[in-house]
Order: C-alpha cells, then structure tokens, then sequence
C-alpha cells in the first residue's frame, strides 16, 4: 500500500471515529425535541441551543475535513464506504457514556461488518477515476436523486415510528453520498487557488446537500427510532457514494470477472445486514438514556397515518 493510500485509510478512519462521536451527542439531543419540529427550520434553531448537540456539530465539522481530505488522495468508491466502520465505533462511545455492555453478538457483528469492509476495499481500485464529473452525467443522476429524496420526504410525513426514521435516514443517507462527490470536486477546485471553487457549480450544491442532510438526519433521530434511522443513514450514505463514484466519476475495481463482481455484492449485503444489526444494538445501549428527558410526543407510534 502506497504512502498516499496509507494517509487516506487514516483520514477515512478519523473521519468515521468524528462522525461516530457527532452520531451519539446529536441523535442523544435530537430525541428530545417534540415531534412538532420534525422536518422543519425550526428543528436545527432548538437543537442549536444545545451544549451537546453543537458538540456533536463541531465534531462533524472536523469529520467533514478529515474526508474532504481522504478524498484528495484517494477513490470515492474506496474512502465512503471505510466510515461505515463509525457505526462499530458509536456503539462503544454509546456503551462508554451510558456505562452499559456490549453484547457479544454486537462483536459478532462488528467483525463481520469490519470483514466484509476488508473484502469491499481489497477489490476496490483505491486511486483513479475523475475528480469531477461530467455535467452531462450529473444531468442524469442528480434529478433521479433528487425524486427519491423528496419521494422519501413526501412519504415520511405521513408516517410515525420506525418507518418514519428508515424513509428520513434513506434521505439523509443519499444526501450525504452526493456529498462526497462533490466534496471530492471542491478540493480538486482548491488546487487552483483558495477561491478557484467560485465559478463553478458544484460548491454551492454541496451547500444545499451538506446542510439538507443534517437537517434530515436530525429528524430521522427526532422520532425515536434510533435502529432504523442510525442504520439507513449509514448504509445509504456509503452506497450512494460508491454507487456514484462508479458510475459517474469512472471509478473502478481493481479486478474484473465476474468472481470479483460476486464476491464485491456479496461484501456489500454483508455490511448492510451488520449495519442494521449494529444500528439495534447503539439503539438498546443509548435509547434508554435519551428517552428519560425525551419529549412525549416523540414516542409516537410505528405506523403510518390513515391519510
């Protein structure tokens, strides 16, 4: 492994580490606030308001640096899918803060998510593919982006529990994905000075997506459940990202056949069945905690409204 590659596994494990951090002290805080405030300006304006909650914000903050320099040295398609390993990492800060144990079977799942991630990246091409992606194929892709998000905001609003949390997660997931592509533009931009990312399109969606994201994803943590929108978010943000790696900026494996592809979809299945089962167990270790100050309302029910 080359010393580039080396620098960007480390960026990508920090960044999974800032992340994990911000994932606990928001989704804690997020709990909180009344069901009322779901998918509105005023969610961020009270969660403002909270020590922790900004904590968490600054620790996103840095995360967002440490990827955006993960993805100057390496392939989007190997970086994203490396904060996958956040989720291991929020489920021990959970038990550290709430002084409770992690199960053995949450090992179990720790180790298969952290083997299925070694596959996905040994056959994974860590460096090429383009910097930016041809506006033709942003064409294509961002629309139908865009549809599903709205799509799952749409139906979200209709719906309570943890049906709610996994449409709100899915969103905020694919917001993020979209992210890291145009992260990955913005800092080739940088290299034509400190404001060479002015005439261009791409740092003013990463505006729109970056907080879009966070706003939903302070919704999904707002309904409670904690399992579904923790899971979907970091399932869906890595996949979308990888997804869009290969197919827009012509990224690719470092093998082909189709023995590669099989055992690539097969580490990916593996990942997000333990994602999921990872996401249960940071659920059980942090939900009580938060659900002691919790609003009532925000215990609302796991089906969607008859309208």
């Amino acid at each position: 492994m080359s010393v580039r590659v080396g620098f960007a596994v480390g960026l990508s494990v920090l960044t999974a580490f800032l992340y994990a951090l911000s994932n606990v002290l928001e989704l804690t805080e997020a709990e909180r606030v009344p069901d009322d405030d779901s998918m509105s300006p005023g969610l961020l304006l009270r969660l403002v308001r909270r020590p922790r909650w900004l904590l968490g914000l600054l620790s996103d903050v840095g995360g967002y640096l440490t990827q955006a320099g993960a993805l100057a040295l390496a392939a989007v398609a190997f970086v994203e899918p490396i904060l996958a390993s956040g989720i291991i990492m929020a489920l021990v800060l959970g038990a550290v803060m709430t002084q409770r144990r992690v199960l053995r079977r949450d090992w179990i799942a720790a180790l298969m998510l952290s083997g299925g991630l070694a596959i996905f990246l040994y056959e994974v091409s860590p460096t090429g593919g383009r910097d930016i992606a041809p506006a033709g194929r942003w064409i294509v892709a961002g629309p139908t982006l865009f549809v599903v998000i709205v799509a799952c905001i749409t139906s979200a609003r209709a719906c309570r529990g943890p049906t709610r949390a996994a449409l709100l997660g899915i969103a905020a997931g694919i917001s993020f994905g979209a992210s890291a592509i145009l992260t990955k533009a913005l800092v080739h931009y940088f290299g034509d000075g400190v404001f060479g990312f002015v005439p261009h399109w791409e740092p003013y969606l990463l505006a729109v997506t970056s907080i879009g994201g966070v706003s939903i994803a302070q919704s999904a943590f707002q309904t409670g459940s904690l399992a579904a929108s923790v899971g979907t978010t970091e399932a869906m943000g890595p996949l979308t990202a990888a997804a869009l790696g290969f197919g827009i900026l012509d990224e690719r494996l470092a093998a082909h056949g189709a023995i590669v592809v099989t055992v690539v979809v097969l580490s990916v299945v593996v990942m997000l069945v333990d994602i999921a089962a990872l996401a249960r167990a940071e659920e059980r270790l942090v939900a009580p905690a938060a659900r002691r100050h919790a609003a009532p309302d925000a215990m609302a029910g796991a089906v969607c409204d008859a309208e």
